[in-house]
């Protein structure tokens, strides 16, 4: 029986019940849209830079992200039960006319154009930027380095194919080949390894391999392929934002304002059925049956809605997708769409399930309904100013409880904490929704007291039940959380990483002349001051300052590079201002690669030693790329000696931000080929990173519209249907004398007020979360740059206003058309 009521209660309130329905559907498609974009881009962007790790049984790597040498490769070729082994290397090739990035082979993530990849020693495929000049069949002239790093002799590589390196390869932004390790050990014998991919042979087992690598290689990492992908594609993105984070966290609020909206819609639905449902008490219904119907009614509704939404979130998905290919976004997308159960399943399961929760309130309420309750007049029910102060205790522990939840997440970088810590502060404050609301709403009111008796009638309307306004307030509030502290975390994460990133490649790029010898001591050659001012007017470069270098010794390792770098240089060339005000006499500083080798952290002290004398420096964290330790002026004039030891020998050049990087890079390195001199620097991987940053922060503001569609929604099914619960109120207001104008102007006053406080309190509230959200996502030390976007902050109000507006005057309109006797006697 109680599913035939269902089937009736469906039928006759079906479009009462379009706005759940679409809720519902917004949310699971989301989540479902969520779900296939995160799984498709996550493979495009591990087999674009960690093809080959993730196919691989294991992967060795150093510790510390320290590279490993030749001959560890070569000790975990020789352990028992490894079939293969392919290194991960990265190495600097002197053409004579350009300088060359040669890799190893294979290589994830890349399309061969033409010909084959290099199977044999003398072989090397190239990529696009160098197919203009050498063809498949020639032959490209490298020139080898000695073990002591001095310039060897020439090698001939045969030219066997092309290749198209894809957007994230140390060869989408340099003229480059891949070779065979052999080849590459042959350029430079001093090359290491960025990780060691092991195929296990047939006869053993992983678990066996990597128990006898760990006795080989102590202190080296071993990872799963799949491990070391997943920690690749991190690094990558810096570990500050995630794709799949930012998507997936959109969809579980998504789905929590869709819970809000359908919870509202059936409390509304309910009460107004309170009539029905008395009858059917009186003819035999039981409290079981009745909750029954309710709830059935609710499974049906959610699992129609959400398989819909399913379909609709596999075709957007694919849209997007398909999209951001062909607009060629910056990070890969792969080829395909990857829909797997858990895209399918999961949101449908969550989608009924959130229903039938949202639901399980109002169909209790339900039956508490008495038969006698069918005998009584129909109308709006009993409006109660009082609030239960059970209740306002309930907020203020949950609200204190989830905030201290989200302080402590943040201190101990525990995103799940933190989240739960959001959603027990969030469920607290709609609790205390009911006193909030209406007292800012009495508030904001003496602003619509000029507008006369519709406004005053308006601020009545809306407090006189604190219930009512909280609901209908509650769908706008999420949406505007929402929105705020995405536009605000996005701002905020955005702005953190790149200090950090600037931190992390604070040089763009260094150009340096080929030191001389003296015996076997190098010593710096100057730069031609002609050169500097071509390189600093070359399109895309902010600054090209020339600086001293020489050549020191740290701890036990040979001469190394090393340039003085004075504050009003450092401030020209340097993109973190953290390390301008860090660089001080007595200081060193050293890059992360160089600080691991010397086992030393900023704030050490290290001794440095020159033709001058030693000196204990303190290590900053500073790298200058090729150019070595950075120094001050003096630290470095009397380490050094002065005289033929302290040459003009490099110049730091800083990129523009919105700089062309590929072409920019191509033209400085012709530029200084022509001079013998090498280019090195971050400014590759800084616009990597920077552009996959972009990307997501991109995502993220375009996934406001589904905040925006979901509050608009809700905020105009709970406005139509307290109208429509109102009815007799109307009525008797339209009886009394109020015109059509007047009572369109006082709801469309009504929706106004709701919305400037559900809009305020999102503004305070999104802040807020934003603020901890970001820093519970950032590494662990990482500072947080909080950043207010104002600008978008004014298109959420406005947002906010025409909401209010929009979901008001369609009510309006049908309150105004009733007449006062046909108001009356309908009710």
């Amino acid at each position: 029986m109680a599913a035939g009521w269902m089937t009736a209660g469906l039928a006759s309130r079906g479009r009462r019940l379009v706005s759940a329905a679409v809720a519902i559907l917004i949310g699971v498609g989301f989540l479902t849209t969520s779900l296939v974009v995160v799984s498709t881009a996550q493979t495009g962007l591990e087999e674009a830079v960690a093809g080959g790790l993730r196919d691989a049984d294991l992967v060795v790597t150093g510790e510390d992200s320290t590279w490993l040498g030749a001959e560890d490769v070569d000790r975990v070729a020789a352990v028992d039960g490894v079939d293969e082994v392919v290194a991960d290397t990265t190495v600097g090739v002197d053409r004579g006319n350009s300088f060359l990035v040669g890799t190893s082979v294979p290589a994830g993530g890349m399309t061969l154009l033409e010909g084959r990849m290099p199977a044999a020693d003398g072989e090397a495929t190239v990529n696009q930027a160098l197919a203009g000049e050498v063809s498949v069949g020639d032959e490209l002239t490298l020139t080898t380095r000695t073990a002591e790093g001095s310039p060897g002799d020439r090698l001939g590589l045969t030219v066997v194919g092309v290749v198209d390196p894809g957007d994230v390869h140390s060869l989408s932004y340099n003229e480059g080949f891949l070779a065979t390790d052999a080849t590459l050990r042959e350029l430079d014998p001093l090359l290491s390894y960025e990780s060691a991919q092991v195929t296990v042979a047939g006869s053993a087992t992983v678990d066996e391999v990597r128990d006898a690598l760990a006795q080989v290689l102590p202190g080296t990492v071993l990872q799963t392929g799949p491990e070391a992908a997943a920690d690749r594609v991190a690094a990558l993105t810096g570990q500050t934002l995630v794709l799949g984070s930012i998507l997936l966290g959109f969809g579980a609020v998504a789905l929590a304002t869709a819970a809000i909206v359908i919870a509202n819609t059936f409390t509304i639905t309910l009460a107004q059925r309170t009539g029905e449902l008395a009858l059917l008490r009186c003819v035999g219904a039981t409290r079981a049956q009745v909750r029954r119907s309710v709830l059935i009614e609710a499974v049906v509704l959610g699992t129609l809605a959400s398989v819909v939404g399913v379909v609709g979130g596999v075709g957007l998905a694919q849209l997007l997708l398909t999209l951001g290919r062909n607009a060629d976004i910056g990070i890969p997308l792969g080829t395909g769409l990857e829909v797997g159960w858990l895209s399918l399943v999961v949101p449908v399961v969550v989608g009924v399930a959130i229903t039938m929760l949202a639901s399980w309130w109002p169909a209790a309420r339900a039956t508490r309904v008495s038969p006698l309750a069918a005998l009584r007049p129909s109308g709006e029910p009993a409006a109660s100013s009082r609030v239960n102060p059970v209740r306002v205790l309930l907020a203020v522990l949950l609200v204190a409880g989830g905030t201290g939840l989200m302080v402590l997440g943040a201190a101990q970088r525990q995103v799940l904490l933190g989240v739960a810590g959001g959603l027990v502060s969030f469920v607290g404050v709609l609790l205390a929704a009911v006193v909030v609301v209406p007292a800012l709403v009495r508030l904001l009111g003496l602003a619509a007291r000029p507008a006369g008796v519709p406004g005053r009638l308006a601020v009545a309307g809306a407090v006189r039940n604190p219930g009512r306004a909280a609901a209908t307030s509650a769908a706008l509030l999420v949406g505007v959380t929402l929105i705020t502290m995405t536009s605000v975390g996005a701002a905020s994460g955005e702005r953190t990483a790149l200090g950090e990133i600037d931190q992390a490649y604070a040089i763009d790029l260094v150009a340096q002349t080929e030191p001389g010898l003296d015996g076997d001591t190098p010593r710096p050659t100057a730069v031609d001051v002609a050169l500097v001012d071509r390189l600093a007017g070359v399109d895309g470069v902010r600054a090209a300052q020339v600086v001293d270098t020489a050549y020191l010794e740290v701890g036990d390792r040979g001469p190394g590079p090393a340039a003085a770098l004075d504050p009003a240089t450092a401030e020209q060339v340097l993109r973190s201002e953290d390390l301008v005000a860090a660089l001080a006499p007595g200081t060193v500083g050293l890059g992360s690669f160089d600080r691991a080798v010397q086992g030393v952290e900023a704030g050490d002290t290290l001794t440095v030693t020159g033709p001058g004398g030693s000196q204990d420096l303190t290590v900053i964290e500073l790298g200058l790329g090729g150019a070595g330790m950075a120094l001050q002026p003096e630290d470095l004039e009397s380490l050094s000696g002065g005289g033929d030891n302290l040459q003009p020998g490099a110049v730091l050049i800083r990129l523009d931000d919105d700089a062309d990087v590929g072409a920019t890079m191509t033209t400085i390195n012709d530029l200084t080929a022509d001079a013998g001199m090498t280019v090195q620097g971050a400014a590759a991987e800084r616009a990597l990173i920077t552009q996959i940053l972009d990307v997501m922060v991109l995502i993220a503001t375009a996934l406001l519209g589904v905040a925006v569609l979901i509050a608009v929604v809700g905020i105009a099914n709970t406005l139509s249907l307290s109208v429509i619960e109102r009815h007799r109120e109307h009525a008797l207001l339209r009886g009394l004398g109020l015109t059509r104008g007047q009572m369109r102007g006082m709801l469309l006053t009504e929706g106004v007020l709701l919305a400037l406080v559900s809009a305020g309190l999102g503004l305070a509230l999104g802040i807020g979360y934003a603020a901890l959200g970001i820093q519970t996502i950032l590494p662990e030390g990482t500072p947080l740059s909080l950043a207010v976007p104002w600008g978008r902050v004014g298109i959420i109000v406005g947002v906010a206003l025409l909401a209010g507006v929009l979901a008001s005057v369609l009510p309006a309109r049908r309150a105004a058309r009733v007449t006062p006797a046909q108001g009356l006697a309908a009710a």
